[in-house]
């Protein structure tokens, strides 16, 4: 008797997980690297284009980086580039993140690429990473 209940206890719990994986499939796309303007999944996820001037758009990017406690590993102003690692709250995993600025006329473009280094799926994670961001620096331009 308690054999079975422990088998019973066993399948509902492989059931409860199967069942949560096939809905986070139909509610996130099965993908873990997001970049702006060229992921079709996301298609909403479009570069910003702010009229600013570079190197304000760049100090504004590098601090939103920061303020969302992300590890800046490089900078290059010259080279319009940010790289820096998101660590997840909840399990710690470490995420890639790459900011782009390019000069556009007077003001600048910001594009971003978010991608796990662990797994094939995200859950959203990324995306969500990129929405955020670019609302943080949209306050601050």
């Amino acid at each position: 008797m308690r054999i079975q209940k422990v088998l019973l206890g066993g399948a509902i719990l492989l059931t409860l997980l199967i069942g949560a994986g096939l809905i986070s499939s139909l509610i996130w796309p099965p993908i873990n690297d997001v970049k702006t303007g060229q992921t079709p999944e996301y298609a909403d996820l479009q570069p910003q284009y702010f009229s600013q001037p570079y190197y304000r758009v760049f100090d504004a990017a590098l601090a939103t980086a920061q303020a969302l406690g992300w590890e800046v590993v490089m900078e290059d102003r010259d080279g319009g580039e940010i790289h820096a690692v998101a660590t997840t709250r909840l399990l710690r995993f470490k995420d890639e993140v790459t900011i782009t600025i390019s000069r556009e006329g007077a003001g600048a473009v910001v594009n971003l690429r978010s991608r796990s280094r662990v797994g094939k799926a995200d859950l959203g994670a990324n995306a969500r990473r990129i929405r955020h961001f670019q609302e943080e620096l949209a306050k601050r331009l």
